[in-house]
Formats: C-alpha cells, sequence, structure tokens
C-alpha cells in the first residue's frame, strides 16, 4: 500500500453533504479575534467561579440594600441592635468555621473510599446539630439572666444558631467541589429574603428588627433545604447523623483553628464588643453604619476563601507549590486592586453618599473618618485573605491561632485605651493597627512554609 501525506488526503477529500468531513475533523479551529475574545469571555460568564461569585454578590447586594434600608426606617439604636447581631452570628460562624466547616471542606476532599467519605460527612453533621442546639440554649440562658427584651432576645438567638448552621450548608457543596449548589441556595436565600422583607415593609407601619431576623431566619432555611436535597437527592441522605468518636483526630488541628478564627474575627470586631457593652448599641450605630459600605467586599472575601480551600488542599497535596504561590499572589492583587478602586469611587462620591445614607440620622458624626478608615482596614484585610486561606489549606492552624491572638490582644489593647480616652470612631484605628501587623505576618508565614516544603521535595 502506498503511503498517502495526510494533509493532501484532507484537502482533496471531498465533504460529505452535512459540511463537516472525517478527514478534517482533527484540523485545529481557526477562531478571528473578535471570536476568541466572545469564547473567554463566554466561557467565564458561566465558569463555576463567576457564578458562585455572583451568587454570593446577590447575597452581599440582599444585605447592602437591606442595611440601606433600616439606616433610614429605624432608629440608631434599633439599627445597632440589627448590626450586632450580625457581629454574634459571624462569632458563631467562626466556631463553626474552625470546628466543622473548614475541618469538613479540608478533609473530606481527598477522601476517596465513598463510604468512608460519607461517615465523615455525617460525623461533621451531627457537629453542625449540636452546636445549633447550644446556640439556641445559650442565647434563651443569656436572655433569662440578663433581663433583656424576651422578644429581641428571641429574634436575635434563633438568627445567630440558623446563621451558624447555614455556614456549614454552605461548607457542605465546596467539599464536594460543587460551588454552584451553594450558589442555588445563595439564590434561594436572597429571593426569599426580599420576599419576606418585602411584605413586612408594606403590611407594617413601622418596620420592627426582630422581624427582619427572623425573615432572614427563614430564609437561611430555605436556602439550606434547597441545598441539601441538591446535595443528596430526596432520599433523606442529608439527614444522615454519624458517630463522633473519630472526631479526637481532628481536634488535635481544630482547636487551634478555633482559637484562630475567634481571635482573628475579635481583632476586627473588637470595637464592636467594647463599644456595645459598655456604652450601647447607640455608640455603636455610627461605625455600624460606616461599616455597611463594606460589608459586601468581606462577604465576597470569606466566600472565595471557603470555595478555594479545597482546591488549594489537594494542590499542596499533590506538591504543586508553584501553582499555590501564583494564585495567592495573583488574587492578592486583584482583591487590594479592588479594594481601591472602590476607596476612590466612594471618595469622589461621598457627597452623594453622605446626603443619601447620613445627613438625616447621623449628621452629627464624623461619617467621613469612620468610611475613610473602614476602607484603608478593608483594604489590609483583603491582602492576607489569601494568605490565610492557603495555610488553612496547609492545615497550619496552629501559626493562624498565634498571629491572630496577637493581633485580638492588640486590637483589644488599643480599642480600649481609645476609647477610654478619645471618642468611639477613633477605636477603629486599634482594628488598623491589627489588621497591617495580620498583613504582613501571614503573607511572610505563608511564603516561609512554601519555601520549606519545596526545599524538602527536592532533597
Amino acid at each position: 500500500m502506498t503511503d498517502v501525506d495526510p494533509l493532501k488526503q484532507n484537502a482533496a477529500s471531498p465533504l460529505p453533504a452535512n459540511g463537516i468531513g472525517e478527514g478534517i475533523a482533527d484540523a485545529p479551529v481557526v477562531m478571528n479575534p473578535l471570536s476568541k475574545i466572545t469564547h473567554k469571555a463566554f466561557g467565564l460568564l458561566t465558569s463555576r467561579l463567576f457564578l458562585s461569585v455572583g451568587a454570593q454578590g446577590l447575597v452581599s447586594g440582599f444585605h447592602f440594600a437591606l442595611n440601606l434600608l433600616l439606616l433610614r426606617l429605624v432608629t440608631p439604636y434599633d439599627y445597632g441592635v440589627f448590626a450586632f447581631a450580625f457581629v454574634l452570628a459571624m462569632f458563631a460562624s467562626a466556631v463553626n468555621n474552625a470546628l466543622i466547616s473548614t475541618p469538613l471542606t479540608v478533609y473530606t476532599p481527598v477522601i476517596k473510599d465513598e463510604s468512608e467519605r460519607a461517615a465523615q460527612e455525617a460525623m461533621f453533621s451531627t457537629l453542625n446539630l449540636l452546636l445549633f442546639g447550644l446556640l439556641i440554649a445559650a442565647g434563651l440562658i443569656y436572655a433569662k439572666l440578663s433581663g433583656l427584651d424576651g422578644g429581641i432576645s428571641m429574634a436575635v438567638t434563633t438568627f445567630v444558631a440558623v446563621y451558624s448552621a447555614r455556614h456549614f450548608s454552605r461548607s457542605a457543596g465546596y467539599a464536594r467541589m460543587k460551588p454552584l449548589v451553594t450558589a442555588t441556595g445563595d439564590t434561594v436565600y436572597v429571593l426569599s429574603g426580599v420576599i419576606i422583607v418585602v411584605a413586612l415593609v408594606l403590611t407594617n407601619d413601622e418596620l420592627n428588627v426582630s422581624m427582619v431576623l427572623y425573615a432572614l431566619a427563614g430564609a437561611n432555611l430555605a436556602a439550606m433545604i434547597v441545598e441539601r436535597i441538591r446535595l443528596h437527592g430526596r432520599n433523606r441522605g442529608w439527614l444522615s447523623l454519624g458517630k463522633i468518636t473519630q472526631y479526637g483526630e481532628v481536634w488535635l488541628q481544630s482547636r487551634w483553628a478555633l482559637a484562630g478564627s475567634l481571635t482573628t474575627l475579635f481583632l476586627a470586631q473588637a470595637h464592636s464588643v467594647i463599644i456595645t457593652s459598655t456604652n450601647g448599641p447607640n455608640a455603636y450605630a455610627p461605625l455600624a453604619a460606616g461599616f455597611v459600605l463594606f460589608g459586601p467586599v468581606r462577604v465576597a472575601l470569606l466566600t472565595w476563601q471557603n470555595m478555594v480551600k479545597p482546591e488549594l488542599a489537594v494542590a499542596i497535596s499533590e506538591s504543586r507549590q508553584l501553582a499555590v504561590r501564583s494564585q495567592i499572589r495573583t488574587t492578592t492583587f486583584l482583591m487590594a486592586g479592588a479594594v481601591l478602586c472602590m476607596g476612590l469611587f466612594l471618595w469622589l462620591a461621598w457627597p452623594l453618599i453622605f446626603q443619601f445614607l447620613y445627613a438625616e440620622q447621623y449628621a452629627d458624626q464624623p461619617m467621613a473618618l469612620i468610611v475613610g478608615l473602614w476602607s484603608v482596614i478593608t483594604l489590609f484585610a483583603a491582602s492576607y485573605n489569601a494568605p490565610a486561606a492557603a495555610l488553612q489549606a496547609m492545615r497550619d492552624f496552629k501559626v493562624l491561632a498565634i498571629a491572630s491572638i496577637y493581633g485580638a490582644l492588640l486590637s483589644g489593647v488599643m480599642v480600649s485605651l481609645t476609647l477610654y480616652y478619645f471618642k468611639p470612631e477613633t477605636t477603629l484605628f486599634g482594628i488598623l493597627a491589627a489588621e497591617v501587623f495580620m498583613a504582613f505576618y501571614l503573607t511572610h508565614t505563608l511564603y516561609s512554609r512554601l519555601k520549606a516544603v519545596s526545599e524538602t521535595t527536592e532533597s
């Protein structure tokens, strides 16, 4: 048989009626520059990263709009209560994240055996249920001992407990490498929340903070149901509980994560805890009102961290340190750049922002200083978000805990001193000092760890 040049054979082969010939099936597709740009744009818009971040953007937008609504419709005292309820919810989620959700997203993705993985997931699900019950009990006991208003206390307690449970439900989607499941839950949460809040506004002369907190709790429950059904179907597999006797091995690492999570949150929220405890919700409200503009950014940072931890854990387990370094570096620059652009926009549009948000209820407060300080604080927080995610993926919880303990001490001392000698808004300088410390410490620590791992691998 005579050898035939494949290229000549393809050129000579007639096309069938449908215009597609077997001879050119493997030929490269030539695309013009516009088609390439369109193809890449379509790929980005339909990627799981974009859809996940987009869904979380809906959540951030909903919370942002809700805060704007409350700033205009409720008193500073009521808004202070609402904002502090979110602070308590963040502390509850920090406990959940350290003890349950982060181990779920770091340990289970690398388990290849399905039955073993299901047993691990059931164990974490049981722990999540126990934490939910503990939060409810703690809220009720505190309300009774402190003599607080029963209606508000119960609303805050319910919201905090459900918020924490939803954090685990969201992490389950990431642990299964199915971020679109979490994105679906986020969408359901927003739609449910909007419907309930709009109904409350239309049917009540005055918007009650307790009603709003119950509405958010109900929306989170709806989102959890959808997420669990999408992950496990309708066979009630999502209701499976498991033994927690094997948690002892996880606890050796998660105890440091717990210390790290709580102290990390405290270093960022020392002002809210100390001011509300000593001066009351009225004094805390202006600082919370200034933070409203940066809430969506913080949520987006946390979403990226939760979504990327399983991928970073796999990359590190496969000794792909260069890929990890590249991703951390690129992400850090993108996040910091986005915050800088936001700060510039706020500076240019400040007269309009002040008139729309703060002129009516907070005209006597230094809102320009408060918002400016929050902008700088958010910049440094964004700069170490990626290194913190990588260290969690490396299960280096002890290092994170030690760093955040130092940061929390620095924040707590400076917030207390500035509040004692000056006005509440100056406490933000204490938060800024702690965030600057964390940014430099964690970045340096991560690159030192990656360098050590690379040298060990090469040797």
